[in-house]
């Protein structure tokens, strides 16, 4: 946790306990229990790296390889999102991250771009990454009004497939408007980009 969200935590913690009755009881509650989470969520997370690491076989770039300073960025911003993170997915997702980098090292010349899949990663909902898995395996385009999953609104599997084509991981082409009847709107064909393949690569596989 870095100083700033530490400091905006220790003055809504005090705001919280000027509640008459109850302030005091459920600042120790929330806060307490809080950062007992986030440090749960780091400790659990460094465990299975450290066992993952353990059983690989090929040697990793020596930490002298990396740039001191984007690589202590990278790891920092990691952290808040792992604190934070109760999905364990996501939080899997974070260790494919971790260890990509590290095999990889950190440049100045590729720092943006890791920053950039880091954040794209902390946006996606697990509902958006199994699109975006789906879209990785299809060998051609496919209609977006014809994607649905069991359980799902299909205005909501729009609305990711929208949040999908905002961070560029699809590209899509129109093909028409329909107007009147029960499809009516827009018809697009939709694929994965050069962009979606590459986060897919190094943060999802």
């Amino acid at each position: 946790m870095n100083d700033k969200s530490g400091k905006f935590d220790l003055a809504l913690e005090a705001l919280v306990q000027t509640i008459p009755y109850v302030g005091g009881p459920l600042a120790t509650l929330y806060f307490g229990h809080k950062q007992e989470k986030r440090f749960k969520r780091l400790e659990s997370f460094y465990s299975e790296l450290k066992g993952v690491i353990e059983n690989i076989t090929e040697t990793l770039p020596d930490i002298s390889t990396h740039d001191p300073d984007e690589l202590s960025s990278i790891i920092e911003n990691l952290h808040e999102k792992i604190e934070t993170e109760h999905i364990e997915q996501k939080r899997n997702y974070y260790k494919i991250f971790y260890l990509k980098n590290l095999y990889s090292p950190v440049k100045q010349n590729n720092y943006d771009k890791r920053m950039l899949f880091l954040n794209i990663l902390g946006t996606l909902t697990p509902n958006q990454i199994e699109l975006l898995i789906f879209f990785v395996n299809q060998q051609s385009p496919v209609i977006d009004r014809t994607i649905g999953k069991p359980g799902v609104e299909q205005a909501v599997m729009l609305g990711h497939l929208s949040q999908l084509k905002l961070l560029g991981l699809v590209d899509s082409q129109l093909n028409g408007i329909v107007i009147g009847g029960s499809g009516n709107g827009i018809n697009e064909s939709v694929q994965i980009s050069s962009l979606g393949r590459e986060f897919h690569k190094f943060c999802l596989s």
